[in-house]
């Protein structure tokens, strides 16, 4: 869920200016030496291709707010925290080119749609590495589909929040947001868990957040 037009101009220049330095730090502190493999490489430049498309598939509750489905908890599973940042506001900026066009909104959308539910998601796996057994199952239901749903949840939050304080005319009725929330937050989670799952199973070299040592080979 994000906001591809309509917020107030002083909105979106804050939106620069959280997302500026938060871009520098995520840019300096990504791991780019993974990346030098050809396979990283394709399944980062992939990955920013397929949400990119994702959030080019949604609708629209009033004239302000467009909703689709995320992917960040998806990015952030399956390369961590800084080259998640990096490829949402990539996919955001493909998005924007491809469709919308909309590039003073650009700083809110990554922000909003992309930073809160990617921190959201690094939040959920550290909680559930720290008080819970160190499992598969564990990783995938909690960082996958409970972090999926919960990353959702928090920006579909921001978003709606976004609006009420900026344009009060066009929030969302509360119940109208409860029952989009809860489509959109058991669709994320879907996604994410589904993905996640295969790719752990299948290709567990593209999945950065994974370490067999950790959920496969310890022994409670």
């Amino acid at each position: 869920m994000d906001l591809p037009q309509g917020l107030p101009g002083s909105w979106l220049l804050v939106a620069w200016v959280v997302l500026v330095p938060l871009a520098a730090w995520s840019v300096l502190s990504a791991p780019w030496s993974r990346l030098k493999a050809n396979e990283q490489s394709h399944v980062f430049l992939g990955a920013i291709v397929a949400v990119a498309a994702l959030w080019s598939i949604g609708g629209r509750v009033g004239p302000l707010l467009h909703f689709h489905l995320l992917g960040a908890t998806l990015l952030y599973l399956l390369f961590g925290l800084p080259l998640a940042l990096v490829a949402i506001a990539l996919a955001a900026a493909a998005a924007t080119l491809a469709w919308t066009g909309d590039w003073p909104a650009v700083g809110a959308r990554v922000l909003l749609a992309g930073a809160v539910p990617v921190f959201v998601s690094h939040a959920v796996l550290k909680i559930a590495e720290a008080r819970l057994p160190a499992n598969f199952f564990v990783y995938v239901f909690g960082g996958g589909f409970f972090g999926g749903a919960l990353a959702m949840a928090a920006a579909s939050a921001a978003a709606t929040g976004a609006i009420a304080l900026s344009s009060p005319g066009d929030a969302t009725p509360v119940d109208a947001w409860t029952a989009m929330v809860l489509m959109l937050a058991s669709g994320e989670a879907t996604l994410t868990g589904m993905l996640i799952t295969l790719f752990v199973v299948y290709k567990p070299a593209w999945v950065g957040t994974f370490r067999d040592e950790v959920y496969l080979r310890r022994r409670q």
